[in-house]
């Protein structure tokens, strides 16, 4: 069962603050339990430990670091889809992430493309591929780092352009937490915000994930508020029960405006190899309409296998 333990959490999404505090007080107050958790309570189960877990977690994070610290294989498959669901283009690939000492880098051994994927200098002409490529195929050789503080500490010291591409890659790696940046929505993304927290019903139940018993906590937006107030629609992330980690996540964030129009849903996968976590599958598929640009309805699939824990 999972209860609270003396472990220090680095914190992403939300400060250690007395705002945080409270906001987690609401959850806490708010929360639904399914009977089975009611029941767990009696044999140790924390439910304030529980949602403080939640709130501050970082082995979400943490599973998609290692992927550029572990020796892996890795399998791809990007399709861009016309209106009627006809593919236009598509990209497939296959490689390995090496490591040497304390770099890594990520060879490649198979790349097949079709259709109008890029233009003519070479440049990908989906914003969707281009953070894909950028997110998940690592170019050149790079510091063999998992340490989340230290990606933060990046996030810090990068320049303006950088900066902007970290932080939207919160959309993946921390749903839930605010992303300033983004202009019109980015506040909204924070889950836990004191404004966004009364906008939402919270659950925790109980299920199995590759093979783990598990705590889920869900969220999704009340049927009052699916609507411009809201941009995470649903999340819900299974926790093991046994160590915390985060085996499984999906969610969809949909937004509609003259700026921006975009629906998208992520479903990962991960997996606890030698005590370590690591993704086992990233599946998503994204409708962006971006004003002066053409609309981008994109899916992709990422599957990694053949760890090879470094100790």
């Amino acid at each position: 069962m999972y209860a609270l333990h003396p472990i220090v959490f680095v914190s992403i999404g939300l400060a250690a603050s007395v705002d945080a505090s409270a906001q987690e007080e609401e959850v806490i107050r708010t929360v639904q339990l399914d009977d089975v958790v009611i029941h767990a309570q009696d044999t140790g189960f924390n439910v304030e430990g529980f949602v403080h877990h939640v709130l501050e977690d970082t082995t979400f994070h943490k599973a998609f670091l290692n992927t550029r610290f572990h020796p892996h294989h890795l399998r791809s498959v990007l399709r861009v889809r016309a209106k009627h669901e006809k593919e236009t283009a598509s990209i497939y690939r296959t490689g390995d992430l090496l490591r040497n000492g304390d770099k890594v880098h990520l060879e490649l051994d198979t790349v097949h493309e079709t259709g109008k994927l890029r233009n003519r200098k070479g440049e990908f002409r989906y914003l969707t591929a281009e953070m894909y490529d950028d997110v998940f195929f690592p170019k050149g050789e790079l510091p063999a780092d998992n340490i989340v503080a230290h990606r933060a500490l990046e996030v810090e010291r990068a320049g303006r352009f950088d900066k902007y591409k970290s932080e939207l890659k919160k959309f993946m790696f921390d749903p839930g937490t605010e992303i300033a940046s983004v202009p019109f929505i980015g506040d909204k993304l924070a889950l836990f915000s004191a404004e966004m927290t009364p906008l939402y019903d919270f659950k925790i139940s109980s299920d199995v994930r590759n093979g783990h018993a598990c705590w889920v906590f869900s969220a999704s937006a009340k049927p009052e508020f699916r609507d411009g107030r809201t941009v995470i629609k649903t999340m819900d992330t299974w926790f093991a029960q046994e160590g915390g980690e985060v085996l499984s996540r999906r969610y969809r964030i949909a937004h509609s405006s003259m700026i921006l129009d975009f629906d998208i849903s992520i479903r990962v996968e991960n997996q606890l190899i030698d005590g370590e976590l690591v993704p086992r599958t990233v599946d998503y598929d994204g409708d962006w309409d971006i004003p002066l640009k053409q609309r981008e309805l994109v899916r992709f699939l990422l599957e990694y296998s053949e760890w090879r824990i470094v100790k």
